[in-house]
């Protein structure tokens, strides 16, 4: 398993739970409230930031791995323009969502293109 993209995909995740559902929650529960401050924006997309760009440097060379890193990095522009850019909450919460997906589909790809790679027998893919 490739954990660097699971932990993106994973991080994508959480990305898109804090979207779509937190307003919700903190409807249900004010104590969640700190969630929504911007600090918590930037802070995941910077996590984001950092995990995408340990996994890259596993992710195949050629037309496919610049395909795949283009991808990526469309996703991390889209995650840091809704944290950072003043563009209204709804469409703040498109631009998150599409650049989450973006690169949750990246991550994915990655993951799948390595399946097919030739792996020697106890080599271990750790942070």
């Amino acid at each position: 398993m490739r954990t660097r993209d699971i932990v993106g995909i994973s991080l994508s995740g959480a990305c898109l739970v804090h979207c779509l559902a937190l307003p919700v929650l903190v409807s249900a529960s004010p104590v969640l409230a700190w969630a929504e401050a911007e600090w918590v924006h930037v802070a995941l997309a910077l996590a984001a930031l950092l995990v995408a760009l340990a996994a890259m440097r596993r992710w195949p060379s050629g037309w496919l791995g610049a395909g795949l890193r283009g991808l990526a990095l469309t996703g991390l522009t889209l995650l840091f323009y809704g944290a950072l850019a003043e563009i209204g909450e709804t469409f703040e919460r498109w631009v998150t969502v599409i650049g989450a997906l973006a690169l949750s589909a990246a991550h994915a790809l990655a993951w799948g293109a390595s399946a097919g790679a030739h792996r020697h027998a106890g080599t271990a893919d750790d942070f």
